[in-house]
Protein backbone atom coordinates (compact mmCIF):
# COMPACT_ATOMS: atom_id res chain seq x y z
CA UNK A 1 0.00 0.00 0.00
CA UNK A 2 1.42 3.29 -0.94
CA UNK A 3 1.85 6.00 1.34
CA UNK A 4 -0.76 7.98 -0.23
CA UNK A 5 -3.23 5.16 0.30
CA UNK A 6 -2.05 4.58 4.23
CA UNK A 7 -2.89 8.63 4.52
CA UNK A 8 -6.22 8.39 2.99
CA UNK A 9 -7.26 5.57 4.95
CA UNK A 10 -6.13 6.98 8.34
CA UNK A 11 -7.99 10.00 7.56
CA UNK A 12 -10.57 7.61 7.19
CA UNK A 13 -10.49 6.07 10.46
CA UNK A 14 -9.83 9.26 12.13
CA UNK A 15 -13.18 10.32 11.25
CA UNK A 16 -14.67 7.14 11.88
CA UNK A 17 -13.67 7.84 15.91
CA UNK A 18 -14.65 11.04 15.17
CA UNK A 19 -18.59 10.36 13.96
CA UNK A 20 -18.96 7.05 16.79
CA UNK A 21 -16.67 7.81 19.32
CA UNK A 22 -17.45 11.13 19.93
CA UNK A 23 -20.08 12.13 18.09
CA UNK A 24 -18.36 15.23 17.34
CA UNK A 25 -19.15 17.58 14.32
CA UNK A 26 -16.49 18.71 11.60
CA UNK A 27 -16.06 22.11 13.55
CA UNK A 28 -15.61 20.45 16.85
CA UNK A 29 -12.76 18.20 15.38
CA UNK A 30 -11.02 20.82 13.44
CA UNK A 31 -11.06 22.41 16.80
CA UNK A 32 -9.73 20.33 19.09
CA UNK A 33 -7.12 18.80 16.79
CA UNK A 34 -6.00 22.75 16.72
CA UNK A 35 -5.72 22.30 20.69
CA UNK A 36 -3.45 19.59 20.28
CA UNK A 37 -1.63 21.46 17.88
CA UNK A 38 -2.30 19.36 14.86
CA UNK A 39 -3.59 22.07 12.99
CA UNK A 40 -6.97 22.47 11.19
CA UNK A 41 -6.49 20.23 8.25
CA UNK A 42 -6.00 16.23 8.47
CA UNK A 43 -4.73 16.48 4.75
CA UNK A 44 -2.11 18.68 5.47
CA UNK A 45 -0.43 15.89 8.63
CA UNK A 46 1.90 13.19 7.81
CA UNK A 47 1.11 9.58 7.97
CA UNK A 48 2.78 9.51 11.44
CA UNK A 49 0.86 12.52 12.76
CA UNK A 50 -2.05 11.23 11.01
CA UNK A 51 -1.49 8.10 13.58
CA UNK A 52 -0.60 10.25 16.22
CA UNK A 53 -3.62 11.47 16.36
CA UNK A 54 -5.66 8.17 16.08
CA UNK A 55 -4.18 6.62 19.15
CA UNK A 56 -4.74 9.84 20.99
CA UNK A 57 -8.75 9.74 20.10
CA UNK A 58 -8.46 5.97 20.55
CA UNK A 59 -6.67 5.85 23.70
CA UNK A 60 -9.45 8.99 25.07
CA UNK A 61 -11.32 7.03 27.85
CA UNK A 62 -14.39 9.15 28.65
CA UNK A 63 -14.93 9.12 32.10
CA UNK A 64 -18.30 8.07 33.86
CA UNK A 65 -18.42 10.70 36.90
CA UNK A 66 -20.87 13.20 36.32
CA UNK A 67 -20.11 16.61 34.67
CA UNK A 68 -19.38 18.63 37.24
CA UNK A 69 -16.80 16.26 38.73
CA UNK A 70 -14.95 17.93 35.59
CA UNK A 71 -15.19 21.53 36.75
CA UNK A 72 -12.76 23.40 38.70
CA UNK A 73 -14.02 25.54 42.02
CA UNK A 74 -15.33 28.61 39.89
CA UNK A 75 -17.09 25.97 37.18
CA UNK A 76 -19.03 24.12 39.87
CA UNK A 77 -20.19 27.66 41.00
CA UNK A 78 -21.35 28.04 37.74
CA UNK A 79 -22.53 24.51 37.22
CA UNK A 80 -25.20 25.18 40.34
CA UNK A 81 -26.04 28.26 38.17
CA UNK A 82 -26.67 26.50 35.39
CA UNK A 83 -28.99 24.13 36.35
CA UNK A 84 -30.85 26.52 38.03
CA UNK A 85 -31.46 28.31 35.34
CA UNK A 86 -32.98 24.75 33.98
CA UNK A 87 -30.35 24.52 31.30
CA UNK A 88 -28.63 21.51 30.30
CA UNK A 89 -24.83 20.50 29.74
CA UNK A 90 -25.75 20.51 26.18
CA UNK A 91 -27.06 23.60 25.93
CA UNK A 92 -24.37 25.07 27.71
CA UNK A 93 -21.52 23.51 25.35
CA UNK A 94 -23.84 25.23 22.34
CA UNK A 95 -23.87 28.50 23.97
CA UNK A 96 -20.03 28.13 24.72
CA UNK A 97 -19.30 27.44 21.15
CA UNK A 98 -21.34 29.77 19.59
CA UNK A 99 -20.35 32.84 21.69
CA UNK A 100 -16.30 32.08 22.67
CA UNK A 101 -15.71 28.99 19.86
CA UNK A 102 -14.71 26.77 23.18
CA UNK A 103 -16.54 23.48 23.85
CA UNK A 104 -15.62 23.20 27.60
CA UNK A 105 -15.81 25.60 30.80
CA UNK A 106 -12.00 24.64 31.58
CA UNK A 107 -11.20 26.26 28.51
CA UNK A 108 -12.63 29.93 29.07
CA UNK A 109 -10.33 32.78 30.51
CA UNK A 110 -10.85 34.48 33.43
CA UNK A 111 -13.29 37.50 31.77
CA UNK A 112 -15.22 35.11 29.57
CA UNK A 113 -15.98 32.75 32.66
CA UNK A 114 -17.22 35.74 34.45
CA UNK A 115 -19.25 36.56 31.64
CA UNK A 116 -21.13 33.44 31.62
CA UNK A 117 -21.48 33.37 35.71
CA UNK A 118 -23.27 37.17 35.10
CA UNK A 119 -25.60 35.25 32.81
CA UNK A 120 -26.68 32.69 34.43
CA UNK A 121 -27.10 35.26 37.65
CA UNK A 122 -29.35 37.19 35.44
CA UNK A 123 -31.46 34.40 34.42
CA UNK A 124 -31.82 32.78 38.35
CA UNK A 125 -32.39 36.43 39.30
CA UNK A 126 -35.09 36.71 36.56
CA UNK A 127 -36.41 33.08 37.63
CA UNK A 128 -36.58 34.47 40.99
CA UNK A 129 -38.60 37.16 40.26
CA UNK A 130 -41.11 35.90 38.24
CA UNK A 131 -41.97 32.92 40.90
CA UNK A 132 -42.23 35.44 43.49
CA UNK A 133 -44.75 37.61 41.32
CA UNK A 134 -46.81 34.12 40.63
CA UNK A 135 -47.20 33.53 44.38
CA UNK A 136 -45.99 36.85 46.19
CA UNK A 137 -46.61 35.23 49.64
CA UNK A 138 -45.37 31.75 49.43
CA UNK A 139 -48.30 29.71 49.71
CA UNK A 140 -49.36 27.06 47.51
CA UNK A 141 -52.49 27.83 45.61
CA UNK A 142 -54.85 24.94 44.23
Amino acid sequence: MTQELRERKLRQEIHALRVKKFHWPLDGLKFIMNGLGFGESLRALSEERLQELKSIMLNYRKHGRPYEFSYDKQGKYMFSLMKQANWTDSDLRAYLLSHYRKSHWNLLDKKERRAVIAMFQYYVKKQTQANTKENPHGKETH
